[in-house]
């Protein structure tokens, strides 16, 4: 469906620190004074069912929330690279994958939580 030479090509570098090297670059920086900094570990349909009955959700539906949200975010960026013409059987292959990945695994990603009060000094 895509030139592979495109394929090949495509890159999104991506760079997930530590909270440790996260923790670093504030400190060093000197502006703010950390009062929390953690790690939520969030499952990737989160608040797609307000009732949390997700034990009794389909799969299929879940993953279709998920495919919705990540094409959001990630098709203008794709589109641009391969053509919009073949971004609904990327997404569909794409949710088809999510079901199952969700057979296999709890699908999560993490959400980082900082509050920082500014150094006066």
């Amino acid at each position: 469906m895509i030139e592979e030479e495109k394929l090949e090509s495509f890159n999104i570098p991506t760079y997930e620190p530590t909270i440790e090297e996260i923790r670093n670059v504030i400190r060093e920086e000197g502006s703010f004074f950390i009062q929390e900094l953690e790690i939520a570990i969030v499952p990737w349909d989160e608040g797609r069912n307000e009732d949390g009955d997700d034990d009794f959700v389909d799969e299929n539906i879940r993953a279709e929330f998920i495919g919705r949200h990540t094409r959001a975010v990630m098709e203008p960026l794709l589109s641009v690279n391969f053509g919009a013409k073949v971004m609904d059987e990327l997404f569909f292959r794409f949710q088809k994958k999510v079901v199952q990945l969700m057979e296999e695994e709890r699908l999560e990603y993490a959400n980082l939580v900082i509050s920082l009060t500014k150094n006066c000094l």
